[in-house]
C-alpha cells in the first residue's frame, strides 16, 4: 500500500444540538498532528447554535467543509459526508467526542504499515465536562484477519474491540465497492455496518490506545429511557446470521446467532425495568415473535449445546425477566 505524508482523509462529524460540546470536538479536530486532512460537519438540522458554530470554524480553516440539511438522524448524516468524502480513507466523529492530537497519525501509519483495510484504538469514557488528554505511549499493535476480527468484536477479549462507528479509520472504498451504507431512521445503526465492513477487509489492526474520548452525557441516545427504536439491535443481529450463513461462515454464525439469543434477553431485561406494563406488554409479544422465528430457524443449523436450547426453547414459551436474567448470567 503506497500512501504519502498528502494522502487525504476525510473526517466526518454528525452534528444535532450538541453546542455545549461541539467547539471542543472541532478544536481536537484541528489539533491532530495528521493534517492532511478533510473535515466535513454535516449539521443535521440542529436547533440550537450549531449551525453558527461550523460555520465560524469554517471561516477559519479551510480544510473544514459544512453542509447544512434537514434533521435525517445520524445514519443519514453519516451518509451525506460519505458521499461528500474525498479522501482515500475516513473516519467518523460523533459530535460530543474528543479525539487524542495524534489519532489520525497512529492509526493512518500503523494501516500503512501492516497493509490493512481499517485499524481500531482503543478509548476512555469522559464525563460532560471531561477535556481529553495527550497520551504519549506507544501501545501494542494487535493484527486481525477479517474472521479473527469478528470473532474478537463477538467475543472482546481486548478493550476497543467493539461494533462502535467511531474509534475507527477506514479505507473508503470499503464502504464504496461493497455498497455499505448507515440504515436510516434506525439507532445501533453500527452495528448493521462494521460486520460487513470487517469482513470485507483483507486485514484489520488495532492500536492499543486509548485515541478516542467518548464522551457519557445525559440526553444522549444511549442513555435516554427505553423505546421502542432499540429493537433495531435485534434486527441488525438477525440480519447478520443471514449474512454469515450466506458466506458459509459457520463459526461467524455461531457468533452471530448466540449475540442475537444473548442480545433479546437483555433487551427483554431493559425493557421489563425501564417501561411501564402496558408499554412493555405492547413491545413483549413483538420482541418474542421475532425471538421465536429466528430461533425455530437457526437453532437446529448452529449447535449452540443442549442445555443453551433448552433454556432458550423455555423462555419462548414461557418468557419472564427471572429466566432471562438466570440465562445471561
Amino acid at each position: 500500500m503506497k500512501e504519502s505524508k498528502n494522502t487525504l482523509i476525510s473526517v466526518v462529524v454528525p452534528i444535532y444540538n450538541v453546542e455545549k460540546y461541539l467547539s471542543a470536538c472541532i478544536e481536537s479536530i484541528l489539533s491532530q498532528t495528521y493534517k492532511y486532512i478533510e473535515i466535513i460537519l454535516v449539521d443535521d438540522g440542529a436547533t440550537d447554535t450549531c449551525p453558527q458554530i461550523c460555520d465560524q470554524f469554517s471561516l477559519k480553516d479551510s480544510r473544514i467543509k459544512v453542509i447544512h440539511k434537514k434533521n435525517g438522524g445520524l445514519s443519514d448524516a453519516r451518509n451525506i459526508g460519505m458521499n461528500l468524502a474525498k479522501g482515500k480513507f475516513i473516519t467518523f466523529v460523533d459530535s460530543d467526542d474528543l479525539l487524542d492530537c495524534k489519532f489520525i497519525e497512529d492509526l493512518f501509519n500503523t494501516m500503512i504499515a501492516n497493509e490493512a483495510d481499517i485499524a481500531f484504538c482503543d478509548y476512555c469514557k469522559i464525563d460532560e465536562n471531561c477535556m481529553s488528554k495527550v497520551d504519549n505511549s506507544v501501545g501494542n499493535i494487535i493484527k486481525f484477519s477479517n474472521t479473527e476480527c469478528l470473532e474478537n468484536l463477538y467475543i472482546p477479549k481486548t478493550h476497543g474491540m467493539e461494533f462502535v462507528a467511531w474509534g475507527k479509520l477506514y479505507k473508503l472504498d470499503l464502504f464504496k465497492k461493497n455498497k455499505i451504507f448507515y440504515p436510516k431512521g434506525k439507532i445501533h445503526e453500527d452495528t448493521f455496518t462494521t460486520y460487513k465492513l470487517c469482513y470485507y477487509a483483507n486485514k484489520v489492526v488495532f492500536v492499543d490506545v486509548p485515541r478516542y474520548f467518548y464522551r457519557i452525557r445525559s440526553g444522549s441516545i444511549m442513555s435516554s429511557r427505553f423505546n421502542e427504536t432499540r429493537l433495531s439491535k435485534l434486527e441488525a443481529a438477525k440480519e447478520a446470521c443471514s449474512f454469515f450463513q450466506e458466506k458459509g461462515e459457520s463459526n461467524l454464525l455461531k457468533l452471530s446467532f448466540n449475540d442475537f439469543l444473548h442480545s433479546t434477553l437483555s433487551i427483554y431485561c431493559e425493557m421489563y425495568h425501564g417501561l411501564d406494563r402496558k408499554e412493555f406488554r405492547k413491545l413483549k409479544y413483538e420482541l418474542i415473535s421475532v425471538f421465536k422465528m429466528t430461533l425455530k430457524e437457526y437453532v437446529n443449523r448452529v449447535n449452540i449445546g443442549k442445555r443453551k436450547t433448552l433454556f432458550y426453547q423455555f423462555f419462548s414459551i414461557f418468557p419472564s425477566v427471572r429466566l432471562a436474567e438466570l440465562i445471561l448470567k
